[in-house]
């Protein structure tokens, strides 16, 4: 039942459903960017593609959907990756720095177990990471198969001598690789959406919660074993890098959620 209100309380909310609907529609600013660089001069200049419809002209769908990052700029993976804790904050993770903030927390921890409430939280704010990002790039590759069908460019990746090896396996099977990138993005997404409540939990104030989460997110992006290699398929950054990368945030994620778990349900029974 509380996860239920929980969600209820959530969509009744116009700030999270819009930025639900902008989390799902950032990827296909991507694809949109793909589509006309693609498309463009083909359909300003007709009369000289006569081979139009040769594969190699058109982008492979993994290499046009969003996470494969080949639209020019980057744009929408900054407005997204970049800022995802801040989105998830504003949807529902910062929830407990609402209560506190019109002294409402007392009431919603009177009325059920603390551990069971905790404990409910972090799984509905995994749960919406992972399910709003899964939506956004599911649609956006599905898309990408629709617009880009039958293409084989890979940005020249598809010449690479790539004997063995991660990428070489990748390459070698574009889509199935692509699909196990959307996953593992999903997966860091709900880990995102732990820390941002682990960290409303602990220091339930606006000015301080925000600015902290997005501090923590983004050392991961830019540190020497990025983040984003294990969400960018088909980069020349291998095993040797993304597995590092996913260890380092998994301890992050598991630290912020075992101490702002025990700081709720401990200290406060003090």
């Amino acid at each position: 039942m509380l996860i239920k209100s929980e969600l209820y309380k959530m969509l009744k909310s116009k700030k999270s459903i819009f930025f639900i609907v902008l989390m799902i529609l950032i990827p296909f600013i991507d694809l949109i960017s793909n589509i006309l660089n693609v498309y463009l001069d083909y359909w300003l200049n007709k009369e000289a593609y006569i081979d139009w419809f040769v594969p190699s002209m058109r982008l492979n769908p993994a290499m046009g959907s969003f996470l494969s990052g080949s639209s020019h700029g980057h744009i929408s993976q900054m407005l997204l990756i970049w800022i995802m804790p801040i989105y998830l904050m504003i949807i529902y993770s910062d929830t407990y720095i609402s209560e506190v903030k019109y002294g409402y927390n007392n009431i919603v921890f009177t009325k059920s177990d603390r551990r069971k409430i905790v404990r409910q939280r972090f799984v509905i704010s995994f749960a919406l990471g992972f399910a709003v990002s899964f939506v956004g790039l599911f649609l956006n590759y599905i898309i990408s198969n629709i617009v880009f069908y039958g293409g084989t460019d890979m940005h020249g990746l598809e010449y690479a001598e790539y004997e063995s090896g991660f990428i070489a396996l990748c390459l070698g099977n574009p889509n199935i690789a692509y699909l196990f990138y959307v996953i593992v993005y999903c997966l860091i997404a709900g880990g995102c959406g732990i820390i941002c409540t682990g960290i409303s939990f602990v220091i339930p104030n606006y000015k301080i919660a925000y600015p902290l989460v997005f501090f923590i997110w983004i050392v991961q992006i830019i540190a020497p074993y990025s983040l984003t290699y294990a969400m960018q398929p088909f980069i020349e950054y291998g095993l040797n890098y993304i597995i590092p990368s996913v260890l380092i945030y998994a301890f992050i994620v598991a630290a912020v959620g075992v101490v702002s778990y025990n700081f709720k349900v401990r200290c406060d029974e003090i």
